[in-house]
């Protein structure tokens, strides 16, 4: 059996490794754009690879239903047995799962070696053109010649992060073949912000808990560390708002609100305020906030007096103008719709075609869920071929 895969990023390199394994006699022939494979995988969970999340929910995911059986037949325990049978040690922080070098560099040449070492034949600097699946065989077309496969999997990501090789160029060529894409949109990326008092918090950090708001529903609520920008606000906490609010198509007049001191209660904090101005009136708010937070707060602040300061504290309202844009986000929001594959992540429009990871229309918070749905999508079609 002749298998080619379209792309090398951990869908892809996944894949080719276990089918490798499992079809030792096959070919696998995986073909890659760039001159380096798995360049997003270099720069992911900054640079430290999160690979998997212990609490592996389908709620993490923007298609719950879709994820909820795929979870249920493949969850964390049996995903960390995939990755330890490649050889591959594990660490954690937390419910965070990152290989034990915690570099993604490493990892991705771990991955290499290991596709190599079974027999996976890379073609680099090669750009698959289209591809024409017809009855008893698969045809790929690149720049430079044509190749044939009996299975073909196209595993060519999104359009996050294009200068990592994902340019979303391969929608247009499955929209030629028929296939219906969801409006890709840039996930987890920081929000530029219409509130102009913002500028000077650039490079402030601070723990609070983020709420997002679409008119009056509430969509959106965690805690985490945000960090201000010179027009906008970041941190995980803010990715996972991002992806939270442009899950709605167009939406309009979203708010975020900003409690900085979530682990207390209003009246705790309110009570607190009063006590240490009490005792350092002039400079009490030092043991609270960075002196550029303590102005923010002032200015928005209706008095100063502890009610109207821990009001301020715990309910900063922002106006969310746009997200940052593909340059700067992990994931891609929309995709190949699910209503092109069957279970078993086969295309149900041509014998033979399957397609993988973040090309169809799924995306997770941050933490490790996205990298774990490149693993899940690879397993699925590992098992049915």
């Amino acid at each position: 059996m002749k298998i080619g895969i379209i792309g090398s990023g951990p869908s892809g390199l996944y894949l080719s490794i276990f089918l490798k394994i499992k079809h030792p006699e096959s070919e696998v022939v995986v073909f890659e754009k760039e001159s380096k494979l798995s360049k997003k995988l270099y720069a992911t969970g900054n640079g430290h690879c999160n690979l998997l999340n212990k609490n592996l929910t389908k709620d993490k995911y923007n298609h719950p239903d879709f994820m909820a059986s795929i979870l249920e037949k493949y969850g964390y325990p049996f995903l960390e047995g995939v990755l330890k049978s490649l050889g591959i040690e594990l660490t954690a922080n937390g419910d965070y799962v990152y290989p034990l070098s915690e570099s993604a560099p490493s990892y991705a040449l771990y991955l290499k070696k290991l596709a190599e070492k079974v027999g996976v034949t890379f073609v680099t600097e090669t750009r698959v053109l289209d591809y024409k699946a017809e009855e008893k065989e698969i045809e790929v077309k690149t720049d430079k010649k044509s190749f044939i496969f009996d299975k073909l999997i196209i595993a060519t990501g999104g359009k996050s992060d294009p200068k990592l090789g994902s340019d979303g160029s391969f929608y247009e060529i499955l929209k030629k073949h028929g296939y219906s894409i969801v409006e890709p949109i840039p996930g987890l990326t920081p929000l530029t912000l219409d509130d102009k008092d913002i500028k000077p918090l650039a490079g402030v950090r601070h723990k609070a808990n983020v709420k997002a708001f679409l008119g009056k529903e509430k969509i959106f609520d965690e805690n985490g560390e945000v960090l201000y920008k010179n027009d906008g606000i970041s941190g995980i906490v803010i990715f996972n708002a991002e992806s939270a609010i442009y899950r709605h198509k167009n939406p309009k007049d979203i708010e975020l609100v900003v409690d900085l001191f979530p682990e207390w209660s209003f009246e705790e904090l309110m009570n607190r305020l009063a006590h240490d101005e009490a005792l350092n009136s002039k400079f009490y708010l030092d043991s609270y906030l960075v002196e550029p937070l303590q102005k923010h707060i002032l200015s928005r602040s209706k008095g100063n007096d502890a009610l109207c300061i821990a009001t301020s504290m715990k309910n900063l309202r922002y106006s969310v103008k746009d997200h940052y844009g593909f340059d700067y986000s992990q994931v891609t929001i929309g995709g190949l719709s699910l209503n092109e594959v069957d279970e078993n992540l086969s295309s149900i429009k041509e014998k033979g075609v399957y397609l993988i990871g973040e090309l169809l229309d799924v995306d997770g918070d941050c933490g490790g869920y996205n990298l774990t749905w490149s693993l899940l999508s690879a397993i699925i079609v590992f098992k049915s071929l």
